[in-house]
C-alpha cells in the first residue's frame, strides 16, 4: 500500500536511503524507455521537418487539413482524457486524473503531421509530454510514495534530455518548471538517472544533437557585467513578451470563433498564405534562423515574427511546442541587440538563445546549464548573469500554467497584511 505523508516522514535515514536507490534504478528504466521513444519521436521529427522543407511550396497548402484532423484527433480519442502541459503540471501535483500513456500517441502523430506540412512550431512540449506519459505510466504501477508523480517529473526531464542532449538542464528543467520559485528536490535522484539515461539512449536511437563553438574570451569587468546584465533584462522582455501573447492568443482565438474546426482550418489557411510569402523562413523548428544569426544573416524582426507564428499554431490547436523557436527567437534578438550593447554578435546570439528560453519558461538554473552544455564551460559565468536577469525581468510569467510555491516573506505578508493593496508596481519575487 502507498504510505501517506505522515508516514512517510517518520521513516528512518535508511529506509529513504534504500528508497533513493529504488528511484535511481527506476530513473533508469524511465530513461530508457523515455529516451527510446523520444529519440525515435526526434528522428522522426527530424526527418518529417526535411520532407516537408524540401516540398514546402506544396506541402505548406495541407495545413488547413493538418489542423481539423488534429482537432478531430483530440476530441474523437482524447475525449475524456487529460492533455496538454497544464494536465502535466496538474498530474505532477497529484491532481487532475494522471497523465495516461495515450498522450505519447498524440503527440507522435499531431506533431509529426505539423512538421511535415510546414507548421512553425517546436518539438519539446511534445518531447517532455511522451517522456512524461512514460514515467507516469510506469509510477502508478509502483507500490511506493509519490511514485507517478516522482515518476512524471522524471519522465519530464528524460524527454528533455533525449530532444535537445542537455542533460543537466533538463534535469534543471523538470525539478523547477512545476513548481515556480522552488525545486522538487524529491524528484532529484530519480531525475538525474532519467535524463542521462534517456540521453544516452537516444544517441543509440539515432538522435543527433547540435553544439555551438562560440569562444568567450571576454574579461570580466563593470562595463562587461552591466552590458551583459542590459541585454538579459531585453531578454526577459522578450520572454515576457512571448508569454503574454500566448496567454490573450488563447482567448481571442477561443472567443472570436468558437467552432475548433473552423478556427483551426481558417487559421491554417491564413498561416499557410503568410509562410507561403516568407518562403518558409519561418516554418519548422527555426534552427535555419539559428544557423543564420551565428552567420550573422537575420532581421531584427526576425526574433518577433517567429515567436508570433509559433504562438498562432498552437492557439489554434497544433501540436508541438515553443522551446526550440524560443531558442531561435533568442539567437535572432541577441544579433540584434546585443552589437548595440558592445557585445559581440556571436557572444550575444548564445547568449539569448538561453535567455529567452528561461524567461519564457520561467527557469533560472535549467537555461544556465543548458546554456553550458551548447556552447562550453568558459560561458558559464556570462550565461548566469544573462540568465539571472532574464529571470528578474520576465516579472513572474510563464508560457506555462506553473503551480507557484509561496515564499516565506509572501506567507508573512498575506497573513498581516491580507488586506492592504501593494504599493510599489513591482514583482513579488523583488519585494
Amino acid at each position: 500500500m502507498s504510505m501517506q505523508a505522515g508516514q512517510y516522514r517518520g521513516k528512518s535515514g535508511l529506509y529513504l536511503f534504500a528508497e533513493q536507490i529504488a528511484y535511481a534504478l527506476l530513473g533508469i528504466a524511465v530513461g530508457c524507455a523515455a529516451g527510446a521513444v523520444g529519440g525515435i519521436f526526434g528522428v522522426g521529427v527530424e526527418k518529417c521537418a526535411a520532407f516537408g522543407a524540401a516540398h514546402f511550396s506544396l506541402y505548406v497548402w495541407f495545413l488547413p487539413i493538418v489542423g481539423v484532423l488534429t482537432v478531430a484527433m483530440l476530441r474523437t480519442f482524447g475525449k475524456g482524457v487529460p492533455t496538454g502541459m497544464g494536465a502535466l503540471f496538474a498530474a505532477s501535483h497529484g491532481e487532475g486524473a494522471g497523465f495516461p500513456i495515450r498522450n505519447a500517441l498524440f503527440q507522435f502523430a499531431g506533431s509529426w503531421a505539423a512538421h511535415l506540412f510546414c507548421a512553425s512550431v517546436g518539438r519539446e512540449g511534445a518531447g517532455v509530454q511522451i517522456g512524461a506519459s512514460i514515467g507516469y505510466g510506469i509510477g502508478k504501477h509502483i507500490r511506493m510514495h509519490d511514485a507517478d508523480k516522482i515518476l512524471l517529473v522524471a519522465g519530464m526531464a528524460a524527454g528533455f534530455s533525449a530532444l535537445f542532449g542537455t542533460p543537466v538542464g533538463a534535469l534543471f528543467f523538470a525539478l523547477e518548471v512545476t513548481v515556480v520559485g522552488g525545486i522538487r528536490l524529491r524528484a532529484l535522484v530519480a531525475a538525474l538517472f532519467a535524463s542521462f539515461t534517456a540521453y544516452f539512449t537516444a544517441k543509440l536511437c539515432g538522435m543527433t544533437h547540435t553544439l555551438y563553438t562560440v569562444p568567450f574570451e571576454l574579461s570580466m569587468d563593470v562595463s562587461m557585467f552591466l552590458r551583459i546584465f542590459v541585454f538579459g533584462a531585453f531578454c526577459g522582455i522578450a520572454g515576457l513578451v512571448f508569454c503574454v501573447v500566448r496567454k490573450y492568443a488563447d482567448k481571442f482565438f477561443s472567443f472570436s470563433c468558437k467552432n475548433a474546426y473552423v478556427r483551426a482550418a481558417a487559421a491554417g489557411l491564413l498561416l499557410a498564405g503568410l509562410l507561403f510569402l516568407s518562403g518558409g523562413r519561418y516554418s519548422g523548428l527555426g534552427t535555419n534562423l539559428i544557423a543564420e544569426s551565428f552567420g550573422g544573416n537575420v532581421f531584427a524582426f526576425d526574433w518577433i515574427v517567429k515567436l508570433l507564428f509559433t504562438t498562432v499554431f498552437l492557439s489554434v490547436g497544433f501540436l508541438g511546442g515553443e522551446v526550440t523557436t524560443l531558442f531561435a527567437a533568442g539567437t535572432c534578438l541577441g544579433v540584434t541587440v546585443g552589437p548595440l550593447l558592445g557585445l559581440d554578435a556571436h557572444i550575444a546570439a548564445a547568449l539569448g538563445y538561453a535567455a529567452v528560453f528561461g524567461a519564457a519558461t520561467n527557469t533560472l538554473l535549467s537555461p544556465v546549464f543548458l546554456g553550458v552544455e551548447m556552447f562550453g564551460g568558459s560561458s558559464l559565468p556570462f550565461m548566469a548573469i544573462a540568465c539571472l536577469a532574464a529571470y528578474l525581468f520576465n516579472f513572474d510569467r510563464s508560457v506555462y500554467n506553473q503551480k507557484r510555491r509561496e515564499t516565506v516573506s509572501e506567507s508573512i505578508e498575506r497573513h498581516l497584511f491580507a488586506q492592504r493593496k501593494r504599493l510599489l508596481p513591482l514583482p513579488k519575487r523583488l519585494y
